[in-house]
């Protein structure tokens, strides 16, 4: 079962306890990417996810 806990600074935490599991997964989400994206700026997510993932001239993925 999930756990929903809002902090005082906003952000929303989500738990969940497998009694049977000794590990720790997190992951975390914010609201971005294309859903969000203007006329202005379309495509501008797109762009940066594959600066991160394939680097730059001056930067690799890697950096």
């Amino acid at each position: 079962m999930y756990k929903k806990t809002v902090l005082d600074n906003g952000i929303t935490v989500v738990t969940e306890s497998i009694a049977y599991y000794s590990t720790v997964s997190i992951g975390i989400w914010w609201k971005a990417g294309s859903r969000y994206e203007t006329a202005g700026n379309n495509g501008i997510s797109h762009f940066i996810e594959h600066m991160l993932f394939k680097g730059t001239k001056g930067r690799t993925a890697y950096d």
